[in-house]
């Protein structure tokens, strides 16, 4: 458990410097998109297409962000019912466990997918780069939520009041 604990804190610093990365660098592709287009009218072709690879990546470490956090969308209506319970307890673990398990899942398409060998010959339309880049955030993210996933699965068992 303390590994785990240990190893989802370590996950969570390596998110929020690649959250900042991301967002600067999808910030600045879509000034300077804006600035090269309506100031300079000479448009950048490759400003867009930088901004979108940067939103997939920051979505999806975002996602698992939010769920090291406890700031993930929830139906609190019927969960809430419960606070306070055991069945509160069981609700949280078993939210944790379905991740987790469609954590697994994504993991598993990811490798057969990603060990294809037309993903290493695909390139990007405007920079011609490697796809293989962009493509890479799908299984980190859903690697860092399969941490953060665990994680919180074995806390729900730790507190019986459901303090996760």
């Amino acid at each position: 458990m303390n590994v785990i604990k240990k190893l989802s804190d370590i996950v969570f610093i390596v998110e929020k410097v690649l959250a900042v990365f991301f967002g600067t660098v999808m910030f600045l592709s879509l000034f300077l998109g804006f600035l090269y287009r309506y100031v300079f009218t000479s448009p950048l072709q490759w400003s867009s297409e930088v901004a979108i690879f940067s939103l997939i990546w920051l979505t999806l470490i975002g996602a698992s962000m939010g769920v090291k956090t406890g700031q993930t969308a929830v139906i609190t209506m019927f969960v809430d019912r419960f606070y306070g319970k055991r069945s509160y307890q069981w609700l949280l673990a078993l939210s944790f466990f379905i991740i987790v398990v469609f954590s697994i899942y994504v993991l598993y398409l990811c490798y057969h997918w990603l060990s294809s060998p037309n993903i290493f010959i695909q390139s990007s339309s405007a920079m011609g780069m490697p796809m293989i880049y962009p493509y890479l955030s799908i299984p980190i993210g859903f690697l860092f939520l399969l941490i953060h996933g665990l994680c919180k699965f074995f806390e729900a068992w730790k507190y019986p009041d459901g303090e996760v």
